[in-house]
């Protein structure tokens, strides 16, 4: 018993320590540069968007649910959000597939630890292999 309450003990500080990953500064800093240049236009610095026309990404739940799901909205736009019942905006956000595997890992990671948000780390070979299955 003692031996499964220490493995137990040391399993849930690994996953804790895991989950509270650090995010490098550069990669913060980069993401900044990237949502200013890709995203700002239309969810405003503060992340709040417009009412009626640019969703918030304040606390919101398409930044912070998955990494995936994250990914497809910028690589696909609004397409990727087509099945959403209460989708009321009148802004269409185009495709950014542009961008390269590093400006989205940066972004996405940026804006997944601003505006209220909290989220791990996206990297560029997450970005690559959801890319792959959607092209």
């Amino acid at each position: 018993m003692k031996k499964f309450l220490i493995l137990f003990v040391l399993s849930a500080t690994i996953l804790l320590l895991g989950w509270n990953q650090e995010i490098p500064r550069a990669k913060m800093e980069n993401g900044k540069k990237a949502y200013d240049k890709y995203c700002l236009s239309c969810h405003m610095s503060n992340g709040e968007g417009v009412p009626r026309m640019t969703p918030s990404l304040v606390k919101s739940k398409y930044v912070s649910h998955t990494k995936t799901q994250l990914i497809r909205i910028i690589l696909l736009g609004s397409e990727a959000l087509a099945g959403e019942p209460q989708r009321v905006y009148k802004n269409i956000m185009a495709p950014l597939d542009n961008m390269t595997d590093q400006e989205i890992s940066d972004a996405a990671t940026y804006v997944r630890n601003s505006f209220g948000n909290k989220g791990t780390m996206i990297t560029p070979g997450d970005v690559k292999y959801v890319r792959a299955r959607i092209h």
